[in-house]
């Protein structure tokens, strides 16, 4: 027998049953066929071979919120969520086509934008051929809210004061999560939080004025958290945060910190009193704090006390290490966004190492070195702060705030000491990405009153092979403006060796390793000095840096005329340092 389904208006029938004799045994399974689509609690979606939809039941519509005129013509895209990855989607084809049927778990979304969670089945029909027809997907939802007939499964699992999921809504989705998240090997990260000094608000203004409070604060959480997690309150004035993927430490502490300050923002009530609040937040981690339901919000409300016995309006990982890590690292970033939205760029200063020539101690050039005395966490090394510059895009404001300062510098020196050195200047590799950054620095040294010769700009071998197409013609650019091209830490990360030729170049700078190793190992010398012959070659001048040591020097004795740069002849200097050396004699 060959069954075909088609696509019908209304109540005709959904399959239509081929057969020698139209009898009355066929009938009543067409009927019976009928009612079992019209009536089940359950979403039927039918679609053709191509995966175009055909045909809904009334469950699909009352589940997702989409009619049937507003299915029928689409694809099941119409109802993915974000949640699943596209291997996800792959794997499920593969499996259909493979064996003609899949059955899981998937996160769909309404046509409200909520996502919710459902168990799939999806079977191929073929005609006698074995050609594909059509598809039937059913599905069961999960999630506790099917529509308006299932109002009491609705209100067990949501809270009334403020119309968001409750606890026993998020120890559902902490079951379902934690089960998908071990099927996939991913990472759950489970928030509580308290929005902090609710009592003194129901105390002085009464318990009708606490409760307003929660509804505004419930509506702030709301809209900062993803569609995709899960958001319920848990009691009392703590809500709880489920995020069912992309949980890593830093993600985490990035909402930890935004719903912070959004939390701690003051509140105007409607009888205009202003209320100011100290949220705490605690974040755990599937697998790494717990790996089950119960353990894992037990872990996330001990770090919540752990957050609010320290001091509030802070958050805290399980995991002691990783908090302190993550809390450093985000002071950092806040603090230098601050530091670079003032003029003084207050605890930010400029060091200089000179550069020399071993043969007499001549001072030929001068590196500027940023430093920075955090007012918190004391001195802070480059190493640490750059990085993080880096990874929140604040390195380009950064390397300009650093230009500005030199080349100010640069003016003051220069009415003192006109044989002053060259100075140069580290380049981020964002930098490239600026297409106003050859005109800006153009501008920034006319606007100091100082010459293009008097600069040059370092840039790191891995940067510029990373954005070599970019690099070249920026700093052609550059090049042709007057200003010198130093290619930085030449020998770490990337082999630059073969397109020296192509680079705009004036000098290259040896990284410290290289020194290092050469003192050791006798090919790593051959290396050097084979690296030292061919930027002699092409012309470029020649920067050894990391030389501490006579026996290093020594070892560059014959490599013809370079500098050298290391503590052997100086530590970077601050700026009253630097003009000792510059000369006792004034410029008449």
């Amino acid at each position: 027998m060959q069954n075909t389904i088609r696509h019908q208006e209304d109540r005709q029938p959904i399959i239509e049953l081929s057969a020698p004799s139209a009898g009355r045994a066929l009938k009543f399974k067409r009927q019976l066929l009928q009612h079992v689509f019209d009536h089940s609690i359950e979403s039927i979606m039918v679609t053709d071979e191509e995966g175009i939809i055909l045909q809904v039941n009334a469950a699909f519509s009352e589940i997702t919120g989409y009619s049937a005129e507003e299915a029928i013509g689409q694809t099941p895209r119409l109802v993915q969520s974000a949640r699943h990855n596209p291997e996800f989607y792959q794997q499920m084809w593969l499996q259909l086509q493979q064996s003609g049927s899949w059955s899981g778990q998937v996160w769909n979304r309404r046509k409200s934008g909520e996502v919710y969670l459902q168990w799939l089945n999806i079977n191929t029909l073929t005609d006698d051929e074995g050609r594909i027809t059509h598809r039937v997907a059913i599905g069961h939802d999960l999630s506790g809210v099917k529509s308006t007939h299932h109002e009491r499964t609705l209100f067990t699992f949501k809270d009334p004061l403020t119309q968001l999921g409750n606890r026993q809504l998020l120890t559902s989705r902490l079951d379902q999560a934690l089960a998908e998240a071990e099927r996939n090997r991913i990472r759950v990260g489970l928030m509580v939080i308290d929005v902090g000094r609710l009592r003194p608000v129901n105390e002085e203004l009464g318990l009708a004025w606490g409760d307003d409070v929660l509804r505004q604060q419930a509506r702030i959480l709301q809209a900062a958290v993803d569609e995709a997690d899960t958001l319920v309150r848990l009691q009392g004035d703590q809500f709880a945060v489920l995020r069912h993927s992309r949980a890593g430490d830093v993600t985490m502490a990035q909402l930890a910190d935004k719903l912070l300050g959004l939390l701690g923002n003051p509140i105007v009530l409607a009888d205009q009193n202003i209320v100011s609040l100290q949220p705490s937040i605690g974040i755990a981690i599937y697998p790494r704090d717990a790996t089950d339901n119960a353990g894992l919000l037990q872990a996330a409300e001990h770090a919540h006390a752990m957050a609010k016995r320290g001091g509030r309006n802070r958050f805290q990982f399980v995991d002691q290490r990783q908090h302190d890590l993550h809390h450093r690292e985000l002071l950092i970033e806040h603090s230098l966004h601050h530091v670079l939205n003032t003029a003084a760029g207050e605890g930010l200063s400029l060091h200089y190492q000179p550069q020399v020539f071993p043969g007499n101690g001549q001072i030929l050039a001068m590196e500027a070195l940023l430093r920075w005395e955090h007012p918190r966490l004391g001195a802070i090394s480059p190493a640490e702060f750059i990085p993080v510059a880096e990874q929140s895009g604040q390195s380009v404001r950064l390397d300009r705030w650093v230009i500005e300062q030199v080349c100010a510098q640069i003016a003051e020196w220069r009415c003192h000491y006109p044989q002053l050195p060259v100075v140069s200047i580290n380049l981020s590799a964002q930098q490239f990405s600026q297409p106003d950054f050859a005109d800006w620095l153009q501008a920034c040294i006319k606007e100091a009153g100082i010459q293009a010769e008097w600069l040059k700009l370092e840039v790191t071998e891995t940067a510029m092979m990373m954005h070599k197409d970019t690099c070249v013609m920026m700093l052609g650019r550059l090049r042709q403006l007057g200003f010198k091209i130093s290619l930085d830490d030449f020998g770490t990360g990337y082999s630059a060796l073969a397109c020296l030729h192509q680079f705009p170049l004036d000098e290259l700078k040896i990284d410290r390793s290289f020194m290092v190793e050469a003192s050791l190992n006798e090919r790593a010398f051959m290396l050097l000095k084979t690296i030292v012959g061919l930027a002699q070659q092409l012309s470029l001048s020649l920067v050894v840096e990391g030389v501490e040591q006579q026996h290093q020097l020594d070892l560059l004795a014959d490599f013809g005329p370079l500098m050298v740069q290391g503590y052997f002849f100086y530590r970077p200097l601050p700026v009253v340092d630097v003009m000792g050396l510059l000369g006792e004699r004034p410029a008449s």
